[in-house]
Parts: C-alpha cells; structure tokens; sequence
C-alpha cells in the first residue's frame, strides 16, 4: 500500500500525506483527490449498475427504514406482492421513528411522514395520512357524542405523542382552520397502544384514518366531530440522490405509487 501510494505521489507531482513517525494524516490535496475520487467511483459504479440492469431482471438485497404505523398497517401487508412479483429481490425493513442517515447506515429507502430538510435526498410521494378523531361506543354512551371540538374539554383521552410530533394537528372546518392542542391526560408513543387503549371505552383519540378503518367499519369505533377535515400529511419515500437510481429502488417505489393509488 505505501509502494502504491508513492507512485500516486510521484504520478501526481504532489504530496497526499503527511507523515512522522507516529502519524499519518492528509494534506489538504490528499483530502480533495480522495473526496472527487469518492465522486468518481460511484458514478462508474452507477454506470456499471445502469448497463447491467438493461439487461437484467432487478435483484439483490433492499433495507427499508419506515415509520412505525405506516409500517405495521400499511407497508408490511403490501410487500408480499412486491416479492411476489420480483423475486430475485429480497427485503429487510427497520421499523421505527428514529431518522436514519440513508447514505452512513446504508438504507435503501426511508419512508417518513412529512418532508425533510436534507438537499442530499430525493423525496417522492406515495401516500397521505389523515388523522380523525374517533371513539368507541362504551364511551360516547358515557360521555355523549360531542358535536364540537370545544365540546372534548375535559373528557378523557388517550393520544400519540412521540417527540415533538403529536402535540398539536390541525383541522378544517369549512375553511377555517383549526389548530388542536393534544390533552397530555394519557399519552403513548406507539399508535397501536392508543388504538388498543381507546378500545377499551377509556378515552377518545386521534389516530391516522389506515389504522382505524377496520374498527370503525366494524363498529369498535365512531368516528367524532366529522364535519372537522384534518389537513393531510404526506408521506414520503426518501432516497440518495444519484445520477443513476438503482433498478431495484426504482421499481419500488413505482410499486408503492400502485399499492397506495387509492
């Protein structure tokens, strides 16, 4: 390796590290050669992948990052058929809240409520999420059924708080719009334990529509306050910004704009 980096040197005309006896560390050219080589290489990497797959049916390994409900509900009951349908693929998926560095961890894809400020990443839309108020009938029977949002002060809830998100969502009542503040009574950060809880009667909640469909269609749960639209929130798949995105990505996330069309 030093024979190899010599000759680089030599081929150069310059010096790429400095050296001592005890330590060994770049110049300010060494760290510009390394960082447009870095750039150099993976556009070669890029072009070999692109000619490669012209010719190929996608495959390899993909590792998903995605947020927790959209993962339970949502992303884990479609991807069966994506393997189905591209076999020679195959899929991993971290499900959880915490934002992943795509590129440092080597994830494939984020998919994430919201859009991030990262120039780095190419953000697509594949879905919406609409939080509703919703209850069951042990509690309504109790409480009433509230005609306003005013009318929830002091009734007894159960809501998703994870971080900062949570706390306050806003809604539309005809055009007006309206901010609510989230009771912090009894608070939980895994959307599936809300659901659970406010099942048993205890409290109303706020949930995202996908998690609730199943209960209300069923009558586990009413829906409140219907004449009040929660604004949507878009959910966006994340990927590295590159000249060439790699097949298997593409596909996915053509895959998921068809899953989630409706």
């Amino acid at each position: 390796m030093s024979r190899v980096i010599a000759e680089l040197e030599v081929d150069l005309g310059i010096r790429l590290f400095n050296r001592t006896t005890r330590q060994l560390h770049l110049t300010d050219a060494g760290q510009e050669f390394v960082q447009k080589s870095t750039g150099l290489l993976e556009e070669l990497e890029q072009m070999r992948i692109s000619l490669r797959e012209r010719s190929e049916n996608p495959h390899g390994h993909l590792r998903i990052s995605c947020v927790t409900a959209f993962g339970n509900e949502c992303l884990a009951p479609v991807l069966p058929e994506f393997l189905r349908r591209f076999p020679q693929l195959s899929v991993s998926v971290d499900i959880g809240n915490r934002i992943v560095d795509l590129v440092g961890e080597h994830y494939d894809l984020a998919i994430r409520v919201g859009p991030l400020n990262d120039s780095t990443l190419v953000a697509q839309k594949i879905a919406t999420q609409n939080i509703i108020f919703v209850a069951s009938p042990q509690f309504c029977e109790v409480h009433g059924m509230p005609r306003t949002i005013d009318d929830l002060a002091g009734m007894p809830s159960v809501m998703q708080v994870s971080g900062e998100w949570g706390r306050q969502h806003r809604f539309e009542q005809g055009r007006e719009p309206i901010d609510f503040e989230v009771p912090q009574q009894f608070t939980m950060s895994s959307s599936r334990a809300v659901r659970n809880a406010c099942l048993t009667g205890y409290g109303y909640a706020l949930l995202a529509e996908f998690m609730v469909a199943g209960d209300i269609a069923a009558g586990r749960l009413l829906r409140l306050l219907p004449d009040y639209q929660p604004v949507e929130q878009p959910i966006y798949a994340f990927h590295a910004q590159r000249r060439h995105t790699p097949r298997k990505v593409r596909v996915l996330i053509d895959y998921l704009h068809e899953a989630f069309a409706a």
